[in-house]
């Protein structure tokens, strides 16, 4: 009987830079195109890699979070994709990939904002990259409603449209639903991530506007490692460009776009 089968596919590619409550709407104003996004400029160190607490060699349930694992990622706490519990992946303040650098910033950018406020901006979409376009409950999972109640607050109010696009079955953060088509064949669960290597490197900071609503646009590669519960770990590679403005409601950075293109090696039984 043949091995396993290694196959490479774009998993999705969709742009939405500002939705700005127009479902449909593209608003691409930034002079970031969507290749220069993909296009790396240099590498980082793998994210995570500064230190938190100690690692304590306990179950999910008795340990402090977040802490940092022995491969240099940070465990934020237990989550659940719906198959079962897992530990899921945050990444550190001091992580390179959390670093402003004026070097890829463009004048726009700097003009409309304080280096203090790019840099929180930054922080702000490689957080949410890190934790929710890589590792996700929505990663293997379905629950998009429950996903977008809990993460509400992170979502700029002028990005509603994206719960639709979510529920239209745009991969705005990684899905992998392939996997249902395996049985037996899923990420690992327990008390462990699933997350084992990743790297996420920023490529491009760019000032963004929509009418009133002005932001940035923060272009990314990444390189990523998933235990799954059969063979070798799965290895993905994706460009993942997000845009953040501030609520004024509470002045807050939060994600109100997105442009990723995903590209997964899927291990076929």
């Amino acid at each position: 009987m043949p091995g396993p089968k290694l196959k490479t596919g774009r998993v999705n590619f969709r742009k939405v830079i500002f939705a700005a409550g127009v479902v449909g709407a593209v608003f691409f104003t930034s002079a970031c195109s969507a290749s220069e996004a993909a296009s790396p400029t240099g590498t980082s160190s793998p994210s995570g890699s500064a230190s938190a607490a100690a690692a304590p060699s306990a179950t999910p349930s008795a340990v402090t979070f977040p802490y940092t694992l022995p491969n240099g990622l940070v465990a934020k706490g237990v989550a659940n994709d719906g198959h079962g519990d897992y530990i899921q992946t945050s990444i550190a303040d001091t992580d390179p990939a959390m670093k402003y650098n004026p070097a890829i910033t463009d004048d726009a950018a700097k003009a409309h904002f304080s280096e203090a406020d790019l840099a929180e901006a930054q922080k702000v979409i490689v957080r949410f990259i890190a934790e929710e376009a890589i590792d996700s409950t929505l990663n293997d999972g379905t629950d998009v409603d429950a996903w977008w109640a809990a993460h509400l607050d992170q979502i700029h109010p002028g990005n509603m449209v994206m719960l639709t696009d979510m529920k239209s079955s745009k991969d705005i953060l990684a899905r992998e639903r392939w996997m249902a088509t395996k049985p037996g064949f899923s990420y690992a669960h327990g008390d462990k991530p699933r997350v084992t290597r990743r790297t996420i490197t920023p490529v491009k900071l760019g000032f963004v506007e929509n009418g009133p609503l002005q932001g940035v646009m923060l272009g990314t590669t990444a390189s990523y490692s998933m235990a799954v519960t059969s063979g070798p770990d799965q290895n993905s590679t994706a460009e993942l460009t997000f845009t953040a403005a501030k609520d004024p409601a509470d002045g807050k950075w939060k994600i109100a776009g997105y442009n990723t293109n995903y590209h997964t090696a899927q291990l076929l039984k």
